[in-house]
This record gives structure tokens, sequence and C-alpha cells, in this order.
């Protein structure tokens, strides 16, 4: 409220001394005053929308891109012009260009100097503690209890292209993509109002590169942090690139009951197996159990024996027969 009304004083002020400096033409003074203050009022709005860090490099590249003006213009107007406006005329188009170019320039390199001034992203400490993770993680949500319970520690970054991408799915067409998206939009803030949690909203992209694994690979490896991911995929790109990745699910699998052969469970046989006769049914952690001859005890909790179990990319695989 306390700046609209400093906004409107402000537009009152320079309107009267409309009326008071054009005392001869009182009707031209207030327009005067009324327009170029509004004037004013739009752009300080349109400034108080960009972030204050962008503003910040943006001014710096103008002055940088002013300075390289003068400089070659003064090389360049060594050859002598014809007439003064020739001269001027260089001077326009070197300043106008190069301001053009120093604050576009300071505004891209947000991005690239984060991990040189960590203020620019309004993150501070060692990137070595940091974790960047990916939108799987924050569809998954367990990382919120992860981190409550200590188990995982350090500051989270979450990149702007990753809650981006959540945002583009929580407003797609499809119902499996819009509950993902809006769950892990609802994951995200609920980390972000824990006290308990280190979280911070990177406010940056890389605009060059398609594609958020290939953004996050780049954030990783530019500002040595790690990455969290339930990602396979990005999970052998990052490791490619001797950057160091925590995989949700390997941790879940390592974290999984040792079941031993030769040991007896009691399971209900949920379905038929891809051989012939096999069945299939799950432990509670989610574990796929294949069953020998369980075809024809479909739907009924049978007591078996642990043959063997084998470990694959995508989990834990047991084998088992009926006692």
């Amino acid at each position: 409220m306390g700046v609209y009304i400093i906004r409107a004083f402000f537009i009152l002020l320079t309107t009267f001394a409309g009326y008071l400096y054009w005392s001869d033409k009182r009707i031209v003074g207030v327009l005067g005053g009324l327009i170029g203050s509004i004037v004013i009022v739009g752009i300080e709005w349109l400034l108080g929308r960009v972030p204050f860090k962008k503003l910040v490099l943006a001014i710096s590249g103008l002055l940088l891109g002013l300075l390289t003006a003068i400089l070659v213009a003064n090389f360049i107007l060594l050859v002598p012009f014809e007439t003064v406006r020739e001269e001027n005329g260089v001077r326009f188009i070197l300043y106008v260009m190069f301001s053009y170019l120093g604050v576009m320039i300071g505004i891209k390199s947000v991005g690239e100097l984060g991990f040189i001034f960590p203020y620019l992203h309004q993150v501070k400490g060692d990137y070595q503690k940091m974790i960047i993770i990916d939108s799987s993680v924050a569809i998954d949500g367990r990382i919120h209890d992860l981190m409550v319970s200590g188990f995982v520690e350090g500051t989270l970054l979450i990149p702007s292209f990753v809650t981006q991408e959540l945002q583009e799915l929580a407003d797609s067409a499809g119902e499996m993509k819009r509950q993902r998206g809006r769950r892990g939009l609802e994951s995200l803030n609920k980390m972000r109002n824990d006290s308990t949690i280190d979280v911070k909203f990177y406010d940056m992209d890389f605009p060059e590169i398609e594609g958020v694994d290939a953004k996050l690979v780049k954030l990783a490896s530019t500002v040595g942090a790690k990455i969290l991911t339930n990602d396979f995929n990005l999970t052998k790109v990052a490791e490619v690139q001797d950057i160091k990745v925590l995989n949700l699910n390997t941790l879940a699998n390592l974290l999984r009951p040792r079941l031993m052969a030769g040991e007896m469970i009691n399971l209900k046989v949920v379905k038929e197996g891809k051989e012939y006769g096999q069945g299939i049914g799950y432990l509670e952690d989610g574990t796929m159990v294949v069953i020998e001859e369980g075809a024809s005890h479909i739907g009924k909790t049978v007591e078996m024996i642990i043959d063997s179990t084998i470990q694959t990319a995508s989990g834990r695989i047991i084998f088992a027969k009926i006692k």
C-alpha cells in the first residue's frame, strides 16, 4: 500500500512542478509532468519485475559496453571523417551496439558467473556439499523424508529449468502427466516450507542446451555439485563425465532386506510369469518374486522356498519354488 502512495505522490508532485515551470502554458506543463511521471513509474514497475541479480549484471554489462564503445570509437575515429555529423553518427551506432551487447551478455552470464560469485544465485557455502535434484526425485517425494532423517545432508539446489519442467507436466493434457507434475511441485513446496531443510531455488538456465538432463549435467559440472536422481540414463551420462550421482533407486535396493537361498516365505501369487507355468508375486518393498510352477496358484498365498536372487539395473529379482 505504501508503494502506491509514494507513486501517487510522485505523479502529483511532478504534475504540479510542470504546472509551475510552464507558467505561460499551464495545460502543456500539466500534461508534460503527468505523462513524464507516468512513464517513469512505468519504467520503475518494469525494473521491479526483473530479478535484482540480473538487473545488477545488466547495469554492469551496460557500463562495460559503453566503456568498450568509447575505446573502439576513439580507435576508429583516428581516421578523419569529412564532417562532424559523420563522426557523431559513428559514435552513436557504436554506443548503441555495444550497450545492447553489454546488457544482453550481462544478463545471460548469470548462469556462468554463479559459481564464481555465489551471491548472484543467492547460494552461499561449499558447492561440494550441495545436491542438485531432478524432476524424478521431486515427483518421487522420498527426498523430503531422507533430508529430515539426516541420511542425506547438504543443501538441495533446485534449478529453475527443473521447476519449469514440473510446471509443464502439471499443465499437460494427459491425466498421468498432470498428476506427476502436481505431485512434484507439491513436494518442492513441502521442502521449501520445512525450516529443517536447506533448500535453494537456483534461478538460472542454459538456453543453448536442449534437454533438462543435459542442463543438469552442465550445471553439476560447472559448480562441482552432486546430482540426486531416479533416472538410470541420467546416472550413466553423469558418471561418464565424472560427476558424482546419488540414485535413490540404488539406495532403496541396498536397504532392502536380504533374503538368502533356502529361506521360506509366504507370498501371494498375483499373475502369470513370462515363462510357462511361472507365477509372479511381490514383496512389500516391491521386489518381484518369480515363482516356479506358481501359475496354478494365482490369487492364493502359498509357502515357498527362496531358490536364488539376481541384481539388475532396475532392481533385484528373487526366484523361488513352492514348498
